[in-house]
């Protein structure tokens, strides 16, 4: 895919600092710690391995550049993930992680500097939320889960009908 793709021209030095962590990492981690809740977000996964980039909320910036780099490494090893997938065997004690695919609609609020990244390129990159368990290991679906880790993780694609 990086034969047809075309990279974004730099405006400002974070912008040198995403493309040569794109190109020496695999991707970039970009962290949006102000927001409510706080959310990061990968660029480069869809370039370098065809994986969808990633979204992840209500977690700290340690916490979620260690998740997304715990799945970038799977992507560099040939795994993709999927909307629905569940994995069990990333997080410490038995905790899982969901994967649910971003709809469009919602890119412009969340992916800013993804889009930039992007823009030249002839394909859409997919994006999926990556989901984390409460205490009791619910998801944020599930009735009974936390209602403090329900509002730290907006469930994106329940956002657009």
């Amino acid at each position: 895919m990086q034969d047809q793709f075309e990279w974004p021209e730099p405006e400002h030095e974070a912008d040198k600092v995403i493309l040569r962590n794109v190109r020496n990492h695999g991707c970039h981690i970009t962290g949006i710690p102000d927001a409510n809740p706080p959310f990061a977000f990968s660029i480069g996964l869809y370039l370098n391995y065809g994986h969808p980039e990633l979204i992840i909320f209500g977690q700290s910036a340690q916490n979620a550049q260690a998740i997304i780099n715990l799945i970038r490494d799977r992507a560099a090893a040939g795994h993709k993930f999927v909307d629905g997938d569940i994995s069990d065997d990333m997080l410490e004690n038995g905790y899982k992680l969901g994967f649910w695919q971003v709809p469009l609609g919602i890119y412009r609020q969340y992916l800013g500097t993804a889009i930039w990244f992007y823009q030249k390129s002839r394909f859409a990159f997919a994006c999926l939320q990556v989901i984390w368990q409460d205490v009791n290991r619910r998801f944020p679906w599930e009735a009974e889960c936390s209602p403090a880790v329900k509002k730290d993780q907006p469930l994106l694609k329940k956002m657009v009908s």
